[in-house]
């Protein structure tokens, strides 16, 4: 047994070395194992229009040998004539959500076929994020523009391309004027028919001559707001309608009156579905109809709250309004339904704060939505005591949804510093650190990590502010743009503004302060940062 063991161990060793010797006479160096990359691009960010260009890298070089490979370029899994090259080049014609781009390389010789992709978005030319809309007036006239960032260096925070289009109204809908009077401008969103789907909202310009309602992907007229109303017309003659809230089943616009009218939708996928009602809305338990009223322009998405909130300046209190509530024991049939709020959360010292259900010897200035979740969801109220005229804000957190808000906490601070009482404000969506003031040609902030210190100045301007409107983005807030009443627009680096030196932060024109004169438009009357997806509203 041992003599047949040892044969076939010397066999086994011979055999061994036999094929060890042999793996030499094998010619290998022609299966060679292609790696291809992008220059490390994962996920490509396009408008439609621009001029896609993809110049691959490979690990060994291709060329050498150019008849033993061929490409194959696909988008979603489809080509086109010409994408047969080693360099993509394609002038894109098309929105595409959720994409990629890949590349095929055969090698003829073994019969491999290797392949690489990238993610791929194209967005419409006015889909871009980092962008605002601004409404202005020239000579009497509404003027829509659109500013949208086209490169954006996230590690120096600047804005290596942009684009200002002055009268994208007029280039959609060829040449057409907009109206009169701009009032001020409010995108609006339905709800998605399949989870996949990208939703882009549409846009309401409020204005004098009457309010219209915009494609927010093409800025194509869609409708004459008073053609949502019962009947196609106004309640009563005269109606100039103001913004609102736009949720998913109640709308509600108010007039100049501050009176308010509400439509309850049959369906939540469709924008401008159903009618306005001709009734104005009254609180919960009361018979006279509300005025005065300003609903607070915010960020509304009904699957995290169910509601919106409204300033009630004839009683001087804060109320809110549910999303497919209905007053369905009253008259008002479909109206949406408005209640009241407690005056502070049940751990509030109501000695500390200015009580919602009576804010009385009080001015509001300002009010905004913030936050997209508890604990950074609320409301932020900017007031002024008549007495003194101190200025405050009070910054009311609440959780709940399902249109019952519950009070979490108030916090009332002095905003000490000011050198006159501000016309303008605007503070950030996301778990806003700042709250930005301007009084004349000047902005300051408040720093609410430090809510004791006065307010600190952040940028001067060589004209009057009229509007300021920090980026709404749910994951970053970093921006906010300046118009200012000599038809100037600027765009800013606010985050972490304490800590920003003054070349950190004008962001747009890129030289600083030396305005293009060619890029005024009129007086600005409002900006609004054009969100894109269905997180507002």
């Amino acid at each position: 047994m041992k003599k047949i063991y040892s044969i076939f161990l010397l066999f086994s060793v011979v055999f061994l070395t036999a094929c060890y010797d042999d793996k030499g006479n094998y010619d290998y160096k022609d299966i060679n194992e292609i790696k291809i990359s992008f220059d490390g691009e994962g996920f490509l960010s396009k408008t439609f229009g621009e001029v896609l260009e993809l110049k691959p890298t490979f690990n060994i070089d291709l060329s050498q040998n150019p008849d033993r490979y061929t490409y194959l370029w696909k988008l979603n899994d489809e080509t086109r004539e010409g994408w047969d090259q080693p360099t993509f080049k394609w002038k894109i014609d098309e929105v595409v959500q959720h994409g990629n781009i890949s590349l095929e390389v055969t090698d003829k010789q073994t019969g491999v076929v290797y392949m690489e992709r990238v993610t791929l978005e194209v967005v419409g030319v006015y889909e871009n994020r980092c962008s605002w809309m601004i409404l202005s007036d020239v000579g009497g006239k509404s003027q829509l523009s659109y500013f949208n960032t086209l490169e954006y260096d996230e590690n120096a925070d600047t804005i290596i391309a942009s684009r200002l289009i002055l009268d994208v109204y007029g280039i959609a809908n060829n040449g057409a004027e907009l109206g009169s009077g701009p009032i001020a401008l409010q995108e609006h969103f339905r709800e998605k028919i399949e989870w996949s789907e990208n939703i882009v909202g549409n846009i309401c310009v409020f204005q004098e001559s009457g309010a219209v309602d915009l494609s927010g992907v093409s800025f194509e007229k869609e409708i004459d707001m008073v053609e949502a109303f019962d009947g196609g017309v106004y309640p009563k003659e005269g109606i100039v309608l103001h913004p609102g809230t736009f949720m998913d089943w109640v709308d509600v616009v108010t007039d100049q009156e501050g009176q308010l009218y509400s439509r309850l939708k049959v369906t939540s996928t469709v924008y401008n579905s159903d009618y306005f009602l001709h009734t104005p809305l009254c609180c919960e338990g009361e018979s006279e109809p509300l005025r005065n009223c300003t609903v607070i322009h915010g960020y509304y998405r009904s699957n995290r709250t169910g509601y919106n909130f409204i300033y009630d300046g004839e009683n001087k209190r804060l109320l809110y309004v549910t999303n497919g509530g209905t007053n369905r024991d009253s008259e008002l049939l479909g109206a949406g339904r408005i209640s009241k709020l407690p005056a502070c959360g049940e751990n509030d010292d109501i000695n500390a704060i200015i009580p919602l259900d009576n804010m009385k010897g009080y001015e509001l200035l300002k009010a905004t939505m913030f936050g997209f979740g508890y604990p950074n969801y609320g409301v932020a109220l900017l007031l002024k005591e008549e007495a003194t005229d101190k200025i405050f804000l009070e910054r009311v957190k609440f959780k709940g949804s399902g249109g019952n808000p519950t009070i979490v906490e108030i916090c009332k601070d002095e905003v000490m510093g000011l050198p006159g009482i501000p016309t303008v404000s605007t503070m950030p969506l996301s778990g806003p650190e700042y709250m930005f003031f301007a009084v004349g040609k000047d902005v300051y902030y408040m720093d609410f990590n430090n809510t004791q210190n006065p307010v600190v100045l952040y940028k001067s301007f060589n004209a009057n502010i009229v509007a300021m409107n920090a980026e709404s983005a749910t994951y970053y807030g970093a921006h906010m743009a300046v118009g200012l009443e000599n038809g100037e627009f600027y765009v800013l680096f606010i985050y972490g503004a304490k800590n920003l030196s003054e070349e950190e932060k004008v962001l747009y024109p890129k030289n600083g302060m030396a305005y293009p004169e060619e890029e005024r438009m009129g007086r600005i009357v409002d900006i609004q940062y054009k969100q894109l997806d269905h997180w507002n509203y």
